[in-house]
């Protein structure tokens, strides 16, 4: 095969890259780092060079390298094909000890192969036992904790002995009452049984404390024995992979002088054949040279007609210059005569520009009229959805206010009972008076389990008074203020109302609307973060009490008026939200809370099933908004009952102050309109003004306690219980106390549950 592609070859290239193929190879020898790379490059370097020389300077460079230095050259040849012989043969005796070596090393190899598996082995055993050391160091750190509790316990259990024993003395001193004595010792009795069996289980934890800590030693040990091995591990993974690349390398290196055999014994064949070859050049060589005299014999001979030639090149030449010359100057007449178009046409551009402005300015001029025609239209088609048909206000005459607040309510408490529905009454008081200050806690929530009338007591509030309901189912997708708002749908060109922001816009534009109570009900508020839906608009609604309020529509770049684009909040709109408290719920911040009254429906004491419920119809009348404003009542500073709501507030904003929870004239301006606008708060000694400021306390002030470390304020506390006992209101005392003694060692206030009535 290797005969057959050289015996294709051109000679002449041959000729040219047998020298640099010998060139390569004794810069391969004088610089062995070069490798085999060497002559193989320095040969197809030669083979390249050859061919473009033999092209271009054929006869020259034959004469030149056969006549000049044939005979040196070859000399030169057998000389380096010596030389190199004997150098390869130096090197074949190098690299056949290189690939002895090598063998030595293999044998190396298995041994650490061999010791490789052994280690492994070793290895496994190791990570077994480190397995068994970490389930024994949970066993450890669980006994540990328990061992931690019990001494915990019987820390307070030594603690509520002496509590117990000074107690004890103290009854010594004086008059003991022999029942609670002897209940007394019963108790000291139980709890010196208890330490003594606290005691053992403390003695048998100790032991097997003292027996695990003996086994984490011993596996320390054996974690500390695994690191050594392992790291001698690593280190025998290190040498064999050095070896491993050391076999490689001489793997490599035997290849490279297989090739260098198979290319020496190439060279040898291909010298003979070029000796062959510079023989059978000489004739040709001899054939060339007298081509040569021919050659320049010829050219003497056509001296005379070169010089007539060159005499005639010189004189075209010179007509060529005139030519340029003349073909320039007809050339800058060609460009005047193109920018004098150009300007021509420049003229013509700038007429046509000023007929097609004209054109596209009274093309504006129509679309701008078109535009204002149609853009009554366009609002209206957006905002069309707004006008959907809502509700129908029914056409009963308006109630006449003269009866006073107690007699309504009084009227109210025997329409749930028709209804089949049992509300105490400080509940249906505190819902009253939260809708009647909404002007400032602009929320009345109604919190608690699932099933107790949250929502019942709103609808059937709004039923009695003739409002109209809107309920708002809350989604637990709610993330943004559109989802309570609507926003505009720009694919659509509408505007994609929420069914208050549709109440709302009606309610501004139906006349028949007017003076009349809108109840809103957000049911299951806290499926979703209120603060972000309801926050903005939560403010707005505080606003409501000083200036009129506006909700801007978001009708995106559509031209439509202010007074479209606005709605006004009504302060008709009352709000109530429900909330039920359970693990798929979200919390509410302090922003909502100060701004609400929480109501909160708990456990009741005893299930009952419902009462039997009468047929009752619409009522004939309802209550005007106009009519609901009577009952409404400003404080006054000067009043005995503002003053004394100011006292008890001062004595609780101190103690929160400590806490560094303190509260300012908002809140107590909140507290103070309700607990005036409480039903029947005449003085301040009245059982519905302690009702009203407990409310108070337990809505707006207890709230802003959760989450309090009940261990780092144990004297501030205790000021806040006397203060909650001079209320005397003993459900506010139990909620007080259950929200201090939670497990979790913080102040958790789930809210005052209202008792129920008989």
């Amino acid at each position: 095969m290797r005969k057959n592609i050289w015996a294709n070859l051109p000679k002449d290239i041959l000729v040219v890259g047998v020298l640099s193929l010998g060139m390569g190879t004794a810069a391969s020898v004088v610089f062995p780092g070069g490798g085999l790379g060497t002559p193989l490059m320095g040969s197809t370097a030669g083979a390249l060079i050859g061919t473009a020389v033999f092209s271009k300077q054929k006869e020259q460079e034959l004469k030149r390298s056969l006549q000049d230095s044939q005979a040196q050259k070859d000399k030169d040849y057998q000389l380096s094909l010596q030389d190199l012989s004997k150098r390869k043969d130096q090197e074949y005796q190098f690299r056949l000890q290189a690939l002895e070596k090598q063998l030595d090393t293999q044998r190396n190899w298995q041994e650490f192969q061999a010791k490789l598996i052994r280690l492994k082995d070793q290895v496994e055993s190791l990570e077994q036992k480190q397995i068994n050391l970490g389930e024994v160091e949970g066993k450890l750190t669980q006994k540990r904790s328990e061992l931690q509790e019990v001494q915990e316990r019987l820390t307070r259990l030594n603690q509520e002995k002496q509590d117990l024993e000074n107690r004890v003395n103290t009854l010594r001193q004086n008059p003991p009452n022999l029942s609670e004595l002897e209940q007394l010792n019963t108790q000291v009795g139980q709890l010196r049984l208890e330490k003594s069996q606290l005691e053992g289980q403390i003695t048998a934890l100790q032991s097997q404390n003292q027996y695990l800590q003996e086994i984490e030693r011993s596996l320390r040990e054996i974690q500390a024995n695994y690191i050594v091995k392992n790291a001698e591990f690593q280190q025998l993974i290190a040498d064999i992979a050095k070896k491993q690349e050391e076999t490689k390398t001489l793997e490599q290196r035997t290849v490279q002088l297989e090739l260098i055999r198979a290319t020496y014994d190439s060279l040898s064949l291909e010298t003979q054949q070029f000796e062959t070859r510079i023989k059978q050049l000489s004739p040709e060589i001899n054939r060339l040279e007298a081509e040569k005299q021919r050659i320049l014999n010829a050219i003497q001979d056509h001296t005379l007609d070169y010089q007539q030639i060159e005499r005639d090149r010189q004189r075209i030449r010179n007509l060529s210059f005139e030519l340029r010359e003349k073909e320039s100057q007809k050339r800058e007449l060609e460009q005047i005569v193109q920018e004098l178009e150009g300007q021509q046409s420049v003229v013509l551009g700038k007429i046509q520009g000023l007929k097609a402005e004209k054109e596209e300015l009274q093309e504006e001029i129509n679309l701008m009229k078109n535009l204002r025609e149609s853009t009554e239209n366009t609002a209206d088609f957006a905002l069309r959805s707004l006008k959907d048909h809502l509700w129908t206000p029914n056409s009963n005459p308006e109630w006449n206010p003269n009866p006073a607040e107690n007699v309504f309510l009084d009227g109210f408490m025997r329409h749930l009972e028709a209804k089949g529905l049992a509300f105490p009454r400080r509940v249906v008081y505190a819902f009253h008076t939260s809708l009647k200050v909404q002007d400032i806690s602009a929320l009345v929530i109604l919190a608690g389990i699932s099933g107790t009338g949250k929502s019942e007591l709103p609808q059937r509030y709004a039923d009695f008074i003739g409002a109209q309901q809107l309920t708002l189912a809350v989604q637990p997708r709610w993330d943004s203020p559109q989802d309570l708002q609507g926003f505009y749908n720009y694919v659509e060109k509408k505007f994609k109302p929420t069914d208050l922001i549709r109440g709302i816009y009606q309610y501004n534009h139906d006349p028949a609307m007017n003076n009349r109570i809108v109840l809103v009900l957000l049911d299951e508020m806290n499926l979703a973060r209120v603060e972000y839906y309801f926050s903005d608009f939560l403010s707005k609604l505080e606003s409501r009490r000083s200036s009129p309020t506006f909700l801007e529509l978001d009708v995106g770049s559509l031209p439509i008026s202010e007074a479209q684009r606005k709605l006004k909040i009504p302060k008709q709109f009352l709000f109530v939200g429900t909330m039920n408290e359970d693990e798929t719920t979200q919390t509410l911040s302090d922003k909502v809370l100060d701004r609400a009254n929480v109501l909160t429906f708990g456990k009741p004491k005893t299930l009952q099933l419902s009462k039997t419920r009468t047929t009752e119809g619409q009522r004939p009348v309802y209550v005007s908004y106009s009519s609901f404003e009577q009952w409404f009542k400003t404080p006054d500073q000067n009043s005995e009952v503002v003053q004394k709501v100011k006292d008890y507030l001062d004595q609780a904003n101190n103690i929160m102050e400590s806490i560094g929870h303190p509260f300012a004239h908002r809140v107590y301006q909140a507290i103070t309109q309700y607990v005036i606008n409480y039903p029947g708060v005449s003085d301040s000694n009245s059982e519905k003004f302690r009702f009203a400021l407990v409310d108070q306390f337990a809505q707006k002030l207890l709230p802003k306690l959760r989450g309090l470390m009940i261990d780092d304020y144990p004297e501030e506390l205790n000021k806040f219980a006397s203060l909650i006992e001079q209320l005397g209101d003993t459900s506010l005392t139990e909620a007080f106390i259950k929200a201090r003694g939670s497990r979790s060692r913080q102040f958790e206030w789930k809210g005052l549950i209202y008792p129920e009535e008989e």
